[in-house]
């Protein structure tokens, strides 16, 4: 497991832009969408930018995963 996530630091300093989802049974700590993009757009790599028109849609449409 990384200690830190590029662009966005460590884990705790992630905790407040995250929310809980519970997935096959277990609850799962995970980003927020919106937090989830800065720290794409941060990261700048070109697997991240392609991800980030998808996650736009999903946003800007209202849409859950």
């Amino acid at each position: 497991m990384l200690g830190e996530v590029v662009g966005g630091g460590g884990y705790d300093a992630l905790i407040p832009f995250t929310e809980i989802v519970r997935a096959f049974g277990v609850e799962c700590r995970i980003l927020t969408l919106d937090r989830l993009i800065e720290v794409k757009r941060a990261a700048g790599r070109p697997k991240d930018f392609e991800a980030i028109a998808e996650l736009e849609i999903i946003r800007d449409r209202g849409l859950k995963t």
